[in-house]
């Protein structure tokens, strides 16, 4: 099996980067020899493949755009980037707003507060706002039911 060495891309464009990320993600199979729909891609393979660590807004919003125009999806993650087909998820299900019809009746009466607080209480995660939004935020250890009661 042939190996990349760490230099072996320059600095090269956004979209010659989507480019070789996507032929990297097309060429992955799994057990069954099938593309797959979804993967994760280490820093260091990311490095290697566009010579390029994702750091500046505006290239990972025009790397994230060339991605697209290729059939894929990428989320940051805090020890790799994740990549899921777009076309899969056509078979994903639908979540509805009536799942969180309590919150918006709250927020149309002007409680937006109650209505993050009671987010935040079901998602185990106390604080301000902004931790449901940060997806780098290490998880809050949740107290287990009674265990402090016993």
């Amino acid at each position: 099996m042939d190996t990349v060495s760490a230099t072996a891309t320059s600095n090269v464009s956004q979209g010659d980067a989507a480019a070789l990320v996507a032929l990297a993600l097309q060429r992955t199979k799994n057990k069954a020899g099938e593309p797959r729909t979804r993967a994760r891609m280490s820093y260091k393979t990311f490095r290697r493949l566009t010579g390029r660590r994702i750091g500046g807004a505006k290239f990972v919003r025009e790397f994230t755009a060339e991605m697209v125009n290729l059939g894929w999806l990428m989320v940051r993650m805090p020890s790799a980037y994740g990549f899921v087909r777009a076309a899969s998820l056509d078979k994903w299900p639908l979540t509805k707003s009536n799942a969180v019809a309590q919150e918006l009746k709250l927020i149309n009466e002007g409680a937006v507060a109650e209505a993050l607080d009671i987010a935040r209480q079901e998602l185990g995660e106390p604080g301000h706002v902004g931790k449901l939004t940060n997806a780098y935020a290490a998880p809050i250890p949740r107290k287990k039911p009674g265990a402090m009661d016993k």
